[in-house]
């Protein structure tokens, strides 16, 4: 009797832990983290709010390698390891240049579809006073944890843009020049945020 009432309530605790572990979740906690940024006038300290954030809720190895397309298979481990670090920097430095101003902006996540047996695409919206944006979220489910890879803001795929960006690049700078290019986009965002 005794163990069977162990094994109910483990049961249970497992339960409801998975039910935390929608594709909402980490989308939800990103815009958290992006309205807290909004609301903070010092750009390293929004640096430092969403560093930790996008680390939780974005899977930054499959934004690289689908980033770099078939590239990726061309390249070094060590080479595979900077870029990725890379990738949080130019997500992290991206949105904290992005989103300077709090004016009263909020998300709306409208709903989700299924288009893979582990992938999920997430529809949300961020209200402006002048503007809504349309923000689907594609996210991978990495052993029972669903990460983002890719925003696509009105249509438009980050993730696409930097896969046509970096395979020019490499085509004519190599993985050296892909390495460049993206810590010169990351300091360009941080020349964008200065002016702020």
């Amino acid at each position: 009797m005794i163990r069977w009432f162990v094994t109910v309530l483990f049961l249970a605790f497992n339960l409801g832990s998975g039910a935390l572990a929608e594709p909402a979740t980490p989308v939800n906690k990103f815009h958290e983290g992006l309205i807290q940024v909004m609301r903070s006038t010092s750009y390293s300290d929004r640096l430092q709010l969403l560093a930790p954030i996008v680390e939780s809720t974005f899977d930054t190895t499959t934004v690289a390698r689908v980033a770099l397309g078939r590239n990726w298979r061309k390249i070094e481990d060590e080479q595979k390891a900077t870029i990725t670090s890379l990738m949080g920097e130019i997500i992290v430095t991206s949105y904290a240049s992005r989103f300077p101003i709090y004016s009263q902006q909020h998300f709306e996540v409208l709903g989700q579809k299924s288009i893979k047996s582990n992938r999920v695409i997430v529809r949300t919206q961020l209200h402006t006073d002048s503007e809504k944006v349309d923000l689907d979220y594609q996210l991978v489910d990495l052993g029972g944890q669903w990460k983002i890879f890719d925003v696509v803001a009105n249509g438009v795929s980050d993730l696409s843009l930097k896969r046509a960006t970096y395979s020019a690049t490499f085509e004519s700078g190599g993985v050296t020049g892909v390495i460049e290019e993206i810590r010169q986009t990351i300091k360009d965002n941080q020349d964008k945020a200065s002016v702020h």
